[in-house]
């Protein structure tokens, strides 16, 4: 047995960057990130995205864009219901983004209509305000409305493995291992925090039932790899 365990941890340790396991392809996983292209993904709207996102050294990379130009967001071509997302991401000091579902196109943000898990520089973003935010807008937060129970995210630079669980109305976000925010969307305490906050005014947040997989751009650089999802 000892044997048998060392020889999965090895496997498992081998693994190469944005590639499925022969287990995972049998199991229903499929990449959503080959590590060379952006096949399977466009900008939000329709915008273009060519010297903004790159697929570079085996990372889909946010490079960047001027400032006060318009976001460019990304999407994913396919759309989603109930999922099992898994992702590795890491940022640079300062960076504040976003890994978006049932997101719907037409709305001036992807954020207008899909529910965020928050990927953060946790101490070293500031808000527009100049000021440091707290657990409501931590990484691996539902943002602004579910906290993050705990903060989970290893140092500035290193990569981060993340995932959303959404089965019908209940959602999951991980963060190293840890769960660190669950919700049940459109309950009575859905409904309250989200009464109490900014989404309120967005008549179209989480409405949508299935939609499309996003990827935040909030002026800020950021990776993302090791993207892969399993329908449920």
């Amino acid at each position: 047995m000892a044997t048998v365990l060392l020889l999965n941890a090895c496997s498992n340790a081998l693994q190469a960057d944005n590639a499925l396991s022969s287990a995972e392809e049998s199991d229903g996983w499929e990449l959503l990130f080959d590590g060379s292209s952006l096949e399977g993904w466009r900008g939000y709207n329709g915008v273009e995205i060519e010297g903004i996102w790159t697929a570079d050294a085996g990372t889909m990379h946010l490079v960047g864009r001027e400032k006060g130009s318009p976001h460019v967001n990304i999407i994913t071509d396919a759309v989603y219901d109930d999922f099992d997302l898994r992702f590795d991401w890491k940022v640079e000091e300062g960076t504040n983004s976003g890994v978006m579902f049932h997101v719907g196109e037409g709305p001036k943000q992807p954020y207008l209509t899909g529910p965020e898990y928050q990927v953060l520089d946790n101490f070293g973003f500031r808000s527009g305000k100049g000021l440091s935010v707290g657990p409501m807008e931590h990484s691996a937060s539902n943002y602004s409305i579910e906290p993050a129970v705990s903060d989970e995210t290893k140092p500035i630079g290193e990569w981060n493995s993340g995932q959303i669980v959404v089965k019908g109305n209940h959602v999951e976000y991980w963060l190293n291992g840890v769960k660190t925010a669950e919700y049940e969307m459109h309950s009575a305490k859905w409904k309250e925090q989200v009464a109490n906050s900014k989404f309120k005014k967005w008549s179209d947040f989480a409405t949508l039932g299935k939609g499309h997989i996003g990827l935040q751009d909030h002026g800020h650089r950021v990776w993302f790899r090791n993207l892969k999802i399993k329908e449920l």
